[in-house]
């Protein structure tokens, strides 16, 4: 037994409920072919919908790695700056002092023509006794050997050059620069500091007069100040700076090997990094 019940119009009589009832047909019949549309459209946006959702989350798997790969290439890059910076602060110090000490003792050579052992050892033996560190001494000696080739001579003007410097509060460089023009040339560049010789004096008259002077005057301050507390805290951090140069000598091969690895990863950061405009200052 069926349960529907079907109604049926049949229109008959006023004309106006005919008019109306067929208005009402045709409103019908439109809502069902837009209801129809409606569907269609809301068919076609699920797929629309479910296409962009797979979109979207595509793209936020390629963000997410995309973001991983990043953290990955940042923890690389801070280990890198890492690396440089304990190479710096370890390796690269040690080589600094032995740089710094190499580069004096070439520059002594230079000015001299030859190496000399007794030098070398004279400004040890000064730094022991003084608060300056035997590469500043051995820069003082380059600076007169280029006037005073003979050693024992070079020395007397070193030790003079050491006690004006301390008694004048002035650094080692200016003062040898003093006495070398002083000693070169025919200009008494010490007159301001009370050193007074004859001018017509030369050669090695000259340099004995100079050197007698300054030590009339300031003769044994060197050694003075480098028995002072200060003095003793200097010469011990001389003492570790030339541990270090040692350490850095020894330690020079395998730090020119570590130079140059560095030297290429920071050739290829730098050139990533032009490629990526990360560089770019406009």
């Amino acid at each position: 037994m069926s349960n529907s019940i079907i109604i049926r119009f049949k229109p008959k009589g006023d004309k106006e409920l005919i008019r109306a009832l067929q208005a009402l047909a045709l409103a019908q019949a439109r809502l069902e072919k837009n209801t129809a549309a409606v569907k269609r459209e809301l068919r076609a946006l699920g797929v629309s919908g479910a296409l962009a959702t797979r979109n979207l989350r595509n793209v936020t798997d390629g963000t997410t790695k995309g973001s991983m790969a990043l953290s990955v290439f940042r923890s690389k890059l801070l280990l890198a700056s890492f690396a440089v910076a304990l190479f710096q602060q370890t390796l690269g110090a040690l080589a600094r002092k032995y740089i710094e000490q190499e580069k004096s003792e070439r520059k002594l050579q230079q000015a001299l023509g030859q190496t000399s052992v007794a030098l070398h050892e004279y400004a040890s033996a000064l730094q022991q006794k003084t608060v300056y560190g035997d590469e500043d001494i051995i820069n003082v000696q380059a600076q007169i050997a280029m006037f005073i080739k003979d050693e024992n001579q070079i020395k007397k003007v070193t030790k003079a050059t050491l006690d004006l410097a301390a008694a004048k509060g002035m650094d080692l460089k200016s003062a040898g620069d003093l006495m070398s023009k002083s000693i070169g040339s025919s200009t008494n560049a010490l007159s301001r500091y009370g050193i007074q010789i004859d001018n017509s004096l030369r050669g090695s008259a000259r340099l004995n007069a100079i050197v007698g002077e300054t030590n009339k005057l300031f003769e044994g301050q060197a050694e003075a100040q480098g028995d002072t507390f200060g003095g003793s805290m200097a010469k011990a951090s001389n003492a570790l700076g030339d541990m270090a140069e040692t350490l850095g000598e020894s330690l020079a091969p395998l730090m020119a090997y570590f130079a140059e690895i560095i030297a290429v990863a920071a050739t290829n950061l730098r050139d990533m990094f032009e490629w990526l405009g990360w560089g770019d200052s406009a």
